[in-house]
């Protein structure tokens, strides 16, 4: 990801299928310490300007995994601020909002996908996999909130669950 003077708003899909979740291993976007090599992400991207939102989804799980699906219920908001807080004097800064919805795979076939922004050699996509629901803490999973919360809102199905926010701190 590049660093710019706007917000960017992601999309992205938590697809569950027999006690597993959708995930893809991405190389960091950040050239610090604070973030492994690599980590576990949901699928998902940048919306492109004009894209209706669930539109925008299908299409970053279809590019990074092969698989199709529909676009359910938002499941949460998650802001990201890197570094925090901003130090304008030493450059720009990430800013990004991510909007998660619950998604259900209903066809396709799970491939690594490619990200077009990117080409061959500069590809941060490094693998995509089904990961099982009760194992998530053995990952390196970003955000970090994410396992417990797929975890707990798992044995609900998400049915009760309020749309959350999560700011750059959690």
């Amino acid at each position: 990801m590049s660093a710019s003077n706007s917000v960017k708003l992601r999309v992205s899909a938590l697809c569950i299928k027999d006690d597993h979740v959708l995930f893809v291993k991405h190389k960091r976007f950040t050239y610090t310490k604070d973030f492994p090599e690599s980590y576990w992400i949901l699928p998902g991207g940048v919306l492109e300007h004009g894209e209706p939102v669930p539109e925008g989804i299908r299409r970053e799980v279809k590019e990074e995994t092969g698989l199709e699906c529909r676009v359910k219920q938002l499941l949460f908001v998650k802001e990201l601020i890197y570094p925090y807080p901003p130090v304008n004097e030493k450059g720009v800064f990430h800013h990004s909002v991510s909007l998660a919805f619950y998604g259900e795979i209903t066809g396709g076939e799970l491939i690594t996908g490619k990200d077009p922004e990117f080409d061959e050699k500069d590809q941060v996509i490094l693998k995509t996999d089904w990961l099982p629901i009760e194992q998530l803490d053995r990952y390196d999973i970003y955000p970090p909130f994410l396992p417990r919360f797929i975890q707990e809102g798992y044995k609900t199905g998400f049915k009760h669950n309020m749309v959350n926010y999560f700011d750059s701190f959690q």
